[in-house]
């Protein structure tokens, strides 16, 4: 007997997209800023909106990062030299494990600020702030500013 069902998928267009990301990290009264800009892609499927992109991170080679975007949370996976997968609720701790060369760590983050902006129904600029511990030793406030074109 052969298997009529219909499967009924929602077809996801996937847009490649210039990604500008501004961290800054402050430890000690001091900020630091760096930004780097990567090629990635954007995709919106059920709910959410992905974007994905490749990174260098210095001693662990290449990684590959996925941002899923929702209205209330903002998850983070890095995939490759190292490894984590970061929730991001505003007002809320939460704590992961960040995996690297150097063997693992436990995080525990929290989050103060989280925006997101939209152009033409699409995610434009995302706004994340944060507090960083690592194994339970305070590692600063962090803050991310994501560009998306």
């Amino acid at each position: 007997m052969v298997d009529r069902k219909k499967k009924w998928s929602v077809e996801a267009i996937m847009q490649d997209v210039k990604i500008e990301l501004t961290a800054k990290h402050r430890v000690d009264g001091e900020w630091e800023e760096t930004t780097h800009i990567y090629e990635g892609k954007c995709v919106q499927k059920i709910g959410a909106w992905y974007l994905t992109y490749k990174e260098q991170v210095e001693g662990a080679g290449e990684v590959s990062t996925t941002l899923k975007l929702t209205e209330q949370s903002i998850t983070l996976v890095r995939q490759g030299g190292v490894s984590t997968r970061q929730q991001f609720e505003k007002g809320a701790s939460t704590h992961t494990s960040y995996q690297s060369p150097y063997g693992p760590f436990a995080m525990e983050t929290h989050t103060n600020k989280l925006r997101i902006r939209y152009e033409q129904q699409m995610p434009a600029r995302v706004e994340l702030a944060y507090q960083l511990w690592m194994n339970e030793q305070y590692a600063g406030e962090h803050e991310l500013t994501i560009q998306i074109q």
